[in-house]
């Protein structure tokens, strides 16, 4: 079929009188539109029936779909053979229990709806650092945020989840009890099993009466020296529950200059956060700018959306390393700086992020395809080049893998690479995201069993 009049011919009349079709011209924008799909229509399901009966819909005719929420995912396998796209966007009621302290959310629910839901009963949720992302695409694939020292990764504070499996049969209420091995691959590696259309989560009580600290500084054109002492301040400070950092090489406007971010918070008062914080606080670094905030946990994310801009073509490569190598990450900046000094790469972005992990640590091994080999890494690096221009495709490969390379050899152990599988290449070894050999092959066998012709293409597919 190639126009939307004959999807809408024979697909409308089998959904929900809500759910609606657009064509080519009304394709949603991603946030890395390097492997976005094209597909013949996009269609907005109003409900989980719906969703169901459009992967049954694409089954019956060989059609290709593909789920999409927040649109934030990257490295899109066999992008160019998607012929439908599902939105889950209408799907994204927010539905707090305070009785049970657990909020269930739809499968197109984003972080900040999120946020706002549980904020507003007077509660905070293990979940992502921008508000624009997929609620439920980010929490699959680990789940990594601010409040993981505190209370886990996203996985572990799942309890249940509504899924659409290949055939477009609805599986409600999976948990561990009724597919306990569906369970323990949807927690890490659930996008290669099905579209997740319902998730519970486990919430809890506002801390702090729902303020936390935080911290802005920028270096604005940093010398090697001042970038040494600022990492060295953070590699030595020690890391509790209540705290995480992200830091990064950014080019920021208005003016451009390339800067050292670091955004620290602390789930706290103002006095205790700037004693755990005081090496990272040190006067005699000297930051260009310093700003002290306050937030409720409704806006904690605010200032995390600037660099969320969708349309442009961002083909991210993300790895975990096991110590912050002053003199790698010198290497890293004078790439960074020849790559962003391309025409139209100026956003591109080198992130760098820091949790606590002790209570992700407390998670038996067997518990979740998410391993302790990666759950324990010490540092999460993103290379996020960002551009419009397709020619620049191929300095982008040598430039991501130069990155990689870097980090790899200096950062980390380069027998047992760690990649976070929300970044990872599309020709990434299964084992440099889930670990073991052993564990892979549960994974692949738990995949045959559910996705047998593998129709939903990968492990990372978002």
């Amino acid at each position: 079929m190639e126009t939307i009049q004959e999807y809408s011919t024979d697909l409308v009349p089998r959904l929900s009188s809500h759910a609606r079709i657009v064509g080519r011209d009304g394709r949603v924008e991603r946030y890395d539109e390097s492997s976005a799909p094209n597909p013949a229509v996009t269609v907005f399901p109003h409900n989980e029936d719906d969703v169901a009966e459009i992967v049954r819909y694409c089954r019956e005719r060989g059609l290709k779909c593909f789920a999409q929420s927040g649109g934030h995912g990257c490295r899109i396998k066999n992008h160019n053979s998607i012929d439908v796209v599902i939105c889950m966007r209408p799907l994204n009621q927010v539905s707090v229990d305070e009785s049970q302290h657990t909020v269930t959310i739809g499968g197109g629910t984003v972080v900040g709806e999120l946020i706002d839901g549980v904020a507003e009963k007077g509660f905070e949720v293990a979940t992502g650092l921008v508000n624009s992302v997929g609620a439920v695409g980010s929490l699959l694939l680990g789940g990594l945020g601010r409040y993981v020292g505190k209370y886990g990764m996203g996985i572990d504070n799942l309890v249940a989840i509504n899924f659409v499996d290949a055939h477009g049969t609805i599986y409600r209420n999976v948990d561990g009890v009724t597919h306990p091995d569906l369970w323990w691959a949807m927690r890490g590696a659930g996008s290669a099993f099905g579209i997740v259309t319902q998730a519970t989560l486990r919430i809890y009580p506002h801390s702090n009466n729902g303020l936390s600290w935080t911290c802005t500084l920028i270096f604005t054109n940093p010398s090697k020296e001042t970038i040494e002492r600022t990492f060295r301040a953070i590699d030595t400070t020690e890391f509790e529950g209540n705290m995480c950092i992200l830091f990064f090489f950014a080019f920021l406007p208005p003016t451009g200059h390339p800067s050292l971010v670091v955004a620290l918070w602390f789930s706290g008062s103002e006095s205790e956060a700037e004693k755990a914080w005081e090496r990272v606080l040190d006067p005699s670094l000297e930051p260009d700018f310093k700003k002290y905030d306050l937030l409720p946990t409704n806006r904690l994310n605010d200032a995390n959306e600037a660099g969320c801009i969708m349309g442009m073509r961002r083909p991210s490569l993300g790895m975990g390393i096991e110590r912050l190598d002053v003199a790698a990450f010198h290497e890293i900046w004078d790439l960074w700086l020849e790559f962003g000094g391309n025409e139209d790469a100026e956003g591109s972005a080198i992130f760098i992020e820091r949790f606590s992990k002790k209570k992700s640590l407390e998670v038996s091994d067997d518990a979740t395809a998410f391993s302790r080999f990666h759950r324990g890494i010490m540092y999460e690096v993103t290379c996020s080049p960002a551009y419009k221009d397709s020619a620049l495709d191929h300095k982008v490969g040598e430039f991501t893998a130069n990155v990689r390379d870097i980090l790899v050899q200096k950062c980390g152990d380069p027998g047992k690479v760690r990649t976070y599988p929300a970044g990872a290449g599309s020709n990434e070894p299964l084992e440099n995201i889930f670990g073991e050999k052993e564990r892979v092959q549960k994974l692949l066998s738990i995949k045959k069993k559910w996705d047998p012709e593998n129709y939903w293409n990968a492990f990372l597919g978002l």
